[in-house]
């Protein structure tokens, strides 16, 4: 296994009533007493990077080894169905996986034990769900060209990328699950008590959530489809567990996890939820609350990515928008895909850059190396009206905005009014200028310019970026008007 370097390292585990137990590591060691029922835990001092190292547990003439334990950065890597998405199905993976053999780099990978497509669930499936035995057994593992094809692809080439660059040893632990809702990642206490959220888990006698109408309507359609034989037994029939259900994720998906010392999370998720952006800054920051409470590490770092393009998803932008919203939560950042996608499919398959792009956030904002990692975001907006120009500023340029393909900026709309304010229409701006940091978009006579709107559509055309390539985030802004 790995152990997060520079911070508390907890054990804990079970022994016989009131037992005494010894845990040591290296040179540490921390002697307990179990509770009346068994439970113990301790916690071991910070230790820096290394390994390998032999953890000793002795209670009652027994011990338990484990062995070949470096000291590292351990990372959690959560989400959906993208997250999960393994490295052999990704485009990179033929060729990556023969060469992926970094006995450094460890794998916690928790596997479902059963596939969540639309058959119905058998009635054995149906109870394990309902107690929660939702994963296979989980054990760390060395990244060998057979783990890291199973393993996510978006979690390797983070990882790849840290182990490159940081030269310790790399844990990663996987715990996305295809198709779930953020709700199902946030516990029932901090759902109860959200003004917003509250529905998910305070529902009167007669309802359930797949009734609700705040989810994604394919959560509730799914479930059914699983459900068919709880279906035919009736409303008064108790309703079965499932992982889109409202804290399923975090009962067996997290809770169990803590108090393992991380250093952070990636999070790769919101097509579950993308029907419903006026509820996901709640759900984020809720979720991150209850991970970080949960953990008792202080606001541990939170890196996600904003979902790329992809057709015939009307909401898409203003939930791209949400997840804008959300790096007002502290310690997070945002991997911008916008440049990345499918026209159809909602998994594409370039998982590469996406792993390296989150690296890269960790590698500037958690490890404080000096690499430019956040993508253009709009900080001024100035309307120039005499000049007939709208004049925007961005943060993250670095050492200037470039397009990245062709030779004209593309994905700005003008939203506004012609003729003396009688007809609403949108617009191309008639001239982009780029200077620097700054984008200057000209507009024709007789045109009353409203709204701003870039990359602004759910597949947009969009070719804007910094001096490192990462894309222009996509945004609206609404002018001041005139009067």
């Amino acid at each position: 296994m790995v152990l997060q370097r520079g911070l508390p390292i907890p054990a804990w585990g079970t022994a016989g009533s009131e037992a005494m137990v010894e845990v040591s590591l290296g040179h540490n060691t921390i002697r307990t007493q179990a509770g009346h029922s068994g439970n113990w835990s301790v916690t071991l001092p910070p230790m820096e990077a290394g390994g390998p190292l032999e953890m000793v547990i002795q209670a009652e003439g027994k011990t338990i080894r484990f062995e070949d334990i470096y000291i590292g950065e351990v990372w959690l890597c959560s989400g959906q169905s993208n997250m999960e998405w393994p490295l052999m199905s990704c485009e990179t993976g033929a060729e990556e996986i023969p060469v992926a053999d970094y006995p450094l780099i460890r794998f916690f990978r928790l596997a479902k034990k059963h596939d969540l497509s639309s058959s119905p669930f058998s009635e054995n499936q149906i109870s394990e769900f309902t107690n929660g035995d939702f994963f296979h057994p989980a054990n760390w593992e060395r990244c060998t060209p057979e783990t890291a094809a199973r393993f996510s692809g978006v979690g390797y080439y983070f990882g790849k990328e840290l182990f490159d660059t940081l030269k310790v040893a790399i844990g990663l632990i996987q715990n996305a699950v295809g198709g779930s809702p953020a709700q199902s990642w946030i516990s029932e206490e901090s759902l109860a008590s959200h003004p917003q959220l509250k529905e998910f888990v305070t529902l009167p006698p007669n309802k359930t959530w797949v009734g609700l109408e705040s989810i994604h309507p394919w959560l509730a359609v799914r479930a059914k489809e699983n459900w068919n034989s709880w279906e035919n037994k009736g409303e008064k029939a108790t309703l079965p567990g499932h992982p889109f259900a409202p804290s399923y994720l975090y009962t067996y998906a997290i809770e169990p996890l803590a108090p393992y010392a991380i250093r952070g999370a990636i999070w790769y998720q919101g097509e579950s939820n993308a029907t419903h952006p006026g509820s996901y800054f709640a759900m984020m920051e809720t979720m991150l609350n209850s991970w970080r409470s949960l953990w008792g590490q202080g606001d541990f770092p939170f890196f996600f990515v904003q979902l790329p393009k992809i057709g015939n998803r009307s909401l898409w932008p203003e939930f791209r928008e949400a997840q804008s919203q959300c790096l007002s939560i502290p310690n997070t950042g945002m991997a911008v895909a916008i440049d990345e996608g499918h026209p159809t499919d909602v998994h594409p398959r370039r998982k590469k850059v996406i792993g390296q792009r989150l690296a890269r956030l960790a590698l500037a904002k958690t490890y404080g190396m000096p690499i430019a990692a956040e993508s253009p975001v709009l900080a001024v907006s100035e309307w120039l009206k005499e000049g007939r120009q709208i004049r925007l500023s961005f943060r993250n340029a670095y050492e200037g905005l470039k397009i990245q393909e062709g030779t004209e900026p593309k994905g700005f709309t003008l939203q506004g009014y012609i003729q003396q304010g009688t007809v609403e229409t949108s617009l191309s701006p008639e001239k982009v200028t780029i200077e620097k940091n700054t984008v200057i978009l000209s507009y024709p006579a007789g045109f009353l310019p409203v709204q701003v709107k870039y990359a602004w559509a759910p597949a947009p055309e969009n070719n804007l970026a910094n001096s490192a390539g990462l894309p222009m985030s996509p945004f609206r802004i609404l002018l001041p008007g005139n009067n």
